[in-house]
């Protein structure tokens, strides 16, 4: 048998495969495992006290700020 070429119609693709879309799926595999626990540790403390720190100074300046307009003066 000699394998024969058909002509396709004016307008109409060859058929294609799709590539299959490469790596993780949607929603699997978030977070990259950490590979030294402590550092992540100190990380998150070190997050929690400078959000600490953020306000109490966003406080100061509230208070600062308030004071110059005079919103809050104590008669």
């Amino acid at each position: 048998l000699i394998p024969f070429q058909t002509t396709l119609p004016k307008g109409v693709k060859q058929k294609v495969k799709k590539a299959k879309p490469s790596g993780p799926k949607r929603g699997h595999n978030l977070y990259i495992a950490p590979k030294k626990q402590n550092l992540i540790q100190q990380d998150k403390v070190a997050a929690e006290v400078s959000k600490i720190i953020n306000e109490k100074n966003e406080e100061l300046v509230k208070g600062r700020a308030d004071t110059a307009v005079g919103r809050n003066k104590t008669d």
